[in-house]
């Protein structure tokens, strides 16, 4: 069996469960609402620019990248995704915005907070409640301790979970 045949993801080496994967799927959904949080800032009025397109499209990528975050699904390419629009959206909102002082500072703060939280997802992986985790043919090993008869799995056999 080859060295590629073993691995679970092509992208990620395991997708860790229990209290790890757990945490993840906290992180994501907390970074899922922090994009919605945002994406519905833009569409305010007091957010709208003379340029309406660019304030939807952002919108929607973040709307999009928050609902796949959220499932667990192309983890990667979502956080990638947030990641990049966040920081748009912040400069969208910084230079098209008349909030007082205090409030775009809150506004900045929760910017700051999610471009951090989606630029790390694709670093940590979606971890194992995840539709990535599902999807791409996750493997166990169960390894015997004792004799194996012919209707148990064979040592060191994969199989589906």
């Amino acid at each position: 069996m080859s060295l590629h045949a073993m691995k679970p993801s092509w992208l990620y080496s395991r997708f860790p469960g229990g209290s790890v994967g757990l945490a993840l799927l906290v992180l994501r959904l907390v970074d899922g609402l922090g994009l919605v949080g945002e994406a519905v800032r833009l569409f305010t009025p007091e957010a709208n620019s003379p340029e309406p397109a660019s304030a939807l499209l952002l919108g929607l990528v973040l709307v999009a990248s928050a609902v796949l975050l959220i499932l667990g699904l192309q983890t990667s390419l979502a956080g990638s995704a947030a990641a990049i629009c966040t920081a748009g959206a912040a400069l969208h909102i910084h230079l098209n915005s008349s909030l007082p002082g205090s409030d775009l500072y809150v506004w900045s703060f929760l910017f700051a907070i999610v471009f951090f939280l989606s630029g790390s997802l694709p670093l940590l992986g979606p971890g194992g409640h995840s539709l990535d985790a599902r999807l791409s043919g996750w493997r166990m090993i169960r390894l015997s301790s004792g004799k194996s008869n012919s209707n148990s799995q064979k040592e060191g056999q994969y199989v589906d979970r």
